[in-house]
């Protein structure tokens, strides 16, 4: 039984036919090297273990053509036996990753390519290697959040494709007829630079074709691991690591400005400071659909700055992902959705979680935060480089007739109005000019819109504008003297004019969306991102947030933007890119060209989807005149000067091989339209018991396929296909 068993698993795996390019076999070897270190470039395992593995699958690339002519049935058995083992590993591994699943497949697939690379005698073996590699390189694409990531796509591509060419190159030496070699140093350099140069603007037009719909949105929730993270903390208040050295409380000079650090992400907001920070990025973020990113607000405004008074914090604790965030106390609201955000943090930031507004499932790397009533979520440390974090937030659907029609309805938690009306002494001509603004409005919304519309309209965004006194009022400064200001003066300026009119307003501070990239899908996110914009309270529906600085749109309004074709902003990009290079006239026009031809093709794509049923037929009409074009042309390149007479030496080898095949087909033995020469001629060999079919055949490919046909090689072919005829008809 047990020998019966040794044999069958002898007969399984019986060697098949052996490639012996050695060519071939080192394109696939660099085509999978390069995918596996993607993989670890991009965190899949560890620098060691990748290491390990890069050697171990070099080594059985080396010891599979060693062996290839060998059954090899004992390293097969020891393979299956680690195969299992690699699948135990992997299962067990899947407990502890059930939010994000692609680290523990991108660590299976990497020890499937070492063990595979010990049993590769045949080039079917090396195809699935490159298979592999292409659904390895696509998981470390997944883990990037880059355009570095092309480094390794394009080595891939080369060696994948000179892979394929050589393999395809032996195929037709070990079963082709009419295999030519090219000679040792002919290689088809111009052939591969054509296809690469067309190869490249061709999938660019297709990825930005492509919509950008919310169900391709992976649903994984990546976050870091919680090792060295603190499980409590006693921290209290915000921390900016670039503004450590700050008073507890409002200064009463300006805070000393930081370019590597925004002043707004403390425990109180700095009107009085002035500088640009740095265009750095800060983190990426991933998510459907762009928003604010918010870290902290403040509620009680007092000249030349606003504070957050609430220093009751709520502790949120558990042993398991995801930590739910709540305050007691807080007032139901209505006309939400979810929104996943995953944050890839690259500079140091203060300890506070950013997330769209309102964060409700964290999955962070602790089991414990605090929150504050303003929903300001403390961490037990900064954040530093590297970390990962995901969050579930309920992100407002108000429309604003739904804003409108909160006017008069529900009501306004106890302590409310007091806490976010508040105002210190002021001149009465912001209140004024507030009531002059909203005097035709009815409803809190209608009056809001009114006053951001008018600050927008009437107050440009100036980043140079000088300095107010310290203990001048910055609204007044704003409004009245300077008339120019930060998003902090705007957003300031809101706020404080709702609050004179009676309407609950309160200010945040965060990042705004940051720069869509296209390649990778991800918001990048600036440290000159940073931003303050104004959140309003609507009975029924909670906060509300609304941006009153000019150039940037209200969170509110963000979702609303289509971003399914957002593809075609990748020609901003190289318009930007562009520019850098080249002097600022011919910069700005090429931006503008790029700019222009984007927003052509997406609003050609737009009319599209909308038309489709008239493109689809459009395409249809010029596919099918090429095709009669195409025919047309085929039929007369067939004539020669007499008509019926091909005049191309192929053509003739055409005319003689379809000769044979017609008039076997009389006699019953029709070829099959997916039938080759080869298989056809095998077949009527078959029939006929003979062997002059494969004869022609072989002829036919040589003459057709091959180089020019010489008048030998034709007559050859006719002698070949006269004697099967002849063959039939004696046979019958």
């Amino acid at each position: 039984m047990f020998e019966r068993a040794v044999e069958r698993y002898r007969l399984i795996n019986r060697p098949g036919i052996a490639e012996e390019s050695v060519p071939f076999r080192v394109a696939v070897l660099i085509t999978v090297l390069i995918s596996v270190a993607a993989a670890v470039a991009y965190g899949g395992v560890g620098a060691a273990q990748g290491a390990f593995i890069i050697v171990g699958i070099v080594i059985g690339f080396y010891y599979s053509y060693r062996v290839r002519h060998r059954s090899n049935v004992l390293m097969k058995f020891i393979l299956s036996v680690l195969l299992l083992v690699v699948f135990a590993l992997f299962w067990t591994e899947l407990g502890g990753s059930v939010h994000d699943l692609r680290y523990p497949l991108v660590r299976l697939f990497l020890w499937l390519q070492v063990l595979h690379s010990f049993d590769l005698p045949t080039r079917r073996d090396l195809d699935f290697s490159i298979v592999s590699a292409a659904i390895l390189i696509a998981f470390a694409g997944s883990l990037s959040i880059s355009n570095d990531f092309l480094y390794f796509l394009v080595p891939f591509f080369i060696a994948g494709l000179t892979a394929l060419y050589l393999g395809h190159r032996s195929d037709l030496k070990g079963n082709s007829d009419v295999y030519i070699p090219a000679g040792r140093r002919r290689w088809p350099v111009r052939g591969f630079t054509v296809a690469g140069l067309v190869m490249v603007p061709v999938t660019l037009v297709f990825f930005m074709a492509l919509p950008r719909l919310p169900g391709f949105n992976s649903n994984y929730l990546p976050v870091s691991g919680s090792e060295n993270r603190p499980a409590s903390f006693d921290e209290n208040v915000v921390r900016n690591p670039g503004y450590g050295q700050i008073p507890e409380k409002f200064p009463e000079r300006p805070l000393p400005f930081n370019p590597d650090a925004y002043w707004g992400f403390n425990n109180y907001l700095d009107l009085r400071v002035r500088g640009v920070p740095r265009d750095v990025t800060v983190m990426k973020v991933r998510s459907s659909e762009p928003s604010y990113w918010r870290s902290t607000a403040f509620d009680r405004y007092i000249g030349n700055g606003w504070e957050n008074t609430d220093k009751t914090l709520e502790e949120i604790n558990s042993n398991q992902l995801p930590l739910n965030i709540g305050y007691p106390g807080e007032p139901p609201r209505y006309a939400y959705r979810e929104l996943v955000q995953t944050f890839f943090v690259e500079r140091l930031l203060p300890n506070t979680l950013f997330a769209a507004y309102l964060p409700r499932d964290v999955f962070f790397p602790t089991r414990v935060l605090k929150v504050d009533r303003l929903f300001t979520v403390l961490t037990p440390v900064a954040l530093d480089p590297g970390l990962v974090y995901t969050v579930v937030s309920d992100v407002s659907t108000a429309t604003p007739e739904a804003l409108r029609s909160a006017h008069g309805r529900g009501f306004y938690p106890k302590g409310m109005k007091e806490q976010y009306t508040q105002l210190p002494e002021m001149s009465p001509r912001v209140a004024e000019l507030a009531l002059e603004v909203t005097k035709d409005q009815v409803t809190d919304y209608d009056k809001v819109q009114a006053l951001l519309e008018y600050l927008q309209k009437t107050y440009p965004y100036d980043l140079d504008t000088p300095k107010q006194a310290d203990g001048e009022n910055t609204v007044e400064f704003f409004l009245f003297d300077e008339k120019r200001g930060y998003c902090e003066h705007f957003a300031t300026a809101l706020a404080v004019m709702c609050r004179t009119q009676g309407i609950p307003t309160r200010l945040a501070v965060g990042f705004d969306s940051g720069d869509f990239n296209p390649l990778t899908g991800y918001y990048e996110v600036s440290m000159r991102d940073a931003h303050a914009w104004v959140e309003v309270y609507f009975p029924i529906f909670g906060w509300i947030s609304f941006d009153p600085t000019p150039g940037w749109s209200s969170p509110q309004a963000l979702p609303t933007q289509d971003t399914t074709w957002s593809g075609f902003t990748m020609l901003r990009r190289l318009g930007r890119a562009i520019a850098g290079v080249f002097p600022d006239s011919w910069g700005n026009a090429l931006k503008a060209g790029f700019r222009g031809v984007g927003d052509a093709l997406g609003a050609a794509a737009a009319a599209i989807l909308r038309f489709w049923p008239l493109a689809l037929l459009a395409a249809l009409l010029v596919a099918g005149g090429y095709y009669l074009a195409g025919r047309k042309r085929h039929r007369s390149s067939r004539a020669g000067p007499d008509e019926g007479e091909p005049a191309d030496p192929r053509m003739k080898a055409a005319a003689l091989f379809s000769r044979m095949s017609d008039a076997l087909a009389g006699a019953g033995l029709a070829r099959a339209p997916a039938q080759t020469p080869r298989e056809y001629a095998l077949f009527v060999d078959h029939a006929l018991g003979g062997t002059m079919a494969g004869s022609a055949a072989a002829l036919f490919n040589r003459a057709f396929f091959g180089a020019d046909p010489t008048d030998a090689v034709l007559a050859d072919l006719e002698t070949a296909v006269e004697e099967v005829i002849n063959s039939w008809c004696q046979a019958h």
